[in-house]
């Protein structure tokens, strides 16, 4: 992602100076709200940009004039990662400035004037989502006010790491990020943000400690990509002792285990699903360079060589089906 670029600008929903087509773009995918330009230069040309995120949507938006965005109570979390320029939090009577983070609570109000050009990244959760992902029942036992989260602060900057990212693969992309890819990016944007979403003063409710949740998201939103335990101290901020024993203690394995057993098992379901692809490709495509390597723990993994999942996979193919073979006896 580029200085000034908006992220995820290969889903543009609004390029225009109306205002209103703006706010109706906003409204039909998020609670409630108005927008009313503060300053007039004659020149507007507001952009809105936006990434679907399983139940979540992620918008990219620069307001070329100065506006005033205000809502009724919010349904579900929003958070407001500031790229460039300046937001104002009424509500709170501060300013939000770059890479810093405002995190608005179900029921609380947007009150928010936007500086002219700034450019931010709204994050709309999903209620369901933050169940299901947070492990409570109801988003009543999570944080309830409205908080800024500091640029200098880890959990700011774990999450503009993130969406760097997910802005990354959207562009090699072209905006066409499969469903399951997206559900991957969203369990972990919300394991950077646990922290920060919970009712503070309160036990953490997850059902994994946040960084060893963020981890195992991470490992699975970029199980494609080479990585390795110091790519996963990185992303979480955790140190190596402290995150080998989190995985030892919730997940009875090591990070590396983690990460080697679920490239092993997407090879496997690439070579039982895909009648097109060889093993090496497969091997090759989650980063096994060495064959020989990882034959050997295939093996390990599954009890049987990749040739054998391969066969496995052509003798369920040609089985015939029970009616099919009664009439050919």
């Amino acid at each position: 992602m580029k200085k000034d670029d908006v992220p995820f600008f290969h889903n543009i929903g609004v390029q225009s100076s109306d205002f209103e087509e703006a706010r109706c773009f906003i409204n039909s995918r998020i609670d409630d709200r108005e927008v009313s330009p503060l300053s007039v230069s004659g020149s507007a040309n507001n952009l809105l940009t936006c990434q679907p995120l399983g139940g979540s949507t992620l918008f990219g938006a620069q307001w070329s004039e100065k506006v005033h965005v205000q809502s009724d109570a919010q349904s579900t979390f929003h958070a407001i990662l500031v790229l460039s320029g300046r937001i104002h939090c009424n509500a709170l009577n501060q300013d939000i400035t770059p890479n810093s983070l405002l995190l608005i609570a179900p029921g609380k109000l947007a009150d928010l004037v936007w500086e002219k050009s700034t450019r931010s990244v709204v994050i709309n959760l999903s209620r369901q989502t933050l169940i299901d992902k947070l492990g409570v029942p109801s988003l009543e036992l999570l944080r309830d006010d409205t908080t800024i989260v500091p640029g200098n602060h880890q959990d700011a900057q774990l999450l503009k790491n993130g969406i760097e990212c997910l802005a990354a693969q959207h562009q090699i992309y072209q905006g066409n990020i499969g469903v399951s890819v997206q559900e991957q990016w969203e369990s972990l944007l919300v394991a950077q943000l646990s922290d920060q979403l919970h009712r503070p003063g309160t036990q953490n409710l997850t059902i994994l400690p946040a960084r060893i949740r963020l981890a195992t998201d991470w490992v699975l939103a970029n199980i494609w990509e080479p990585m390795s335990v110091c790519d996963l101290l990185r992303v979480t901020g955790a140190r190596r002792r402290s995150l080998e024993s989190g995985f030892r203690t919730y997940l009875n394995t090591t990070p590396a285990k983690f990460i080697l057993r679920h490239k092993l098992k997407g090879v496997r379901e690439m070579l039982l699903s895909d009648p097109d692809i060889n093993i090496g490709d497969a091997a090759f495509s989650y980063g096994f360079n060495h064959l020989s390597h990882f034959t050997c723990k295939y093996q390990e993994a599954f009890g049987e060589l990749p040739s054998e999942t391969v066969r496995q996979r052509r003798n369920a193919h040609f089985v015939l089906p029970k009616k099919a073979r009664s009439r050919k006896g």
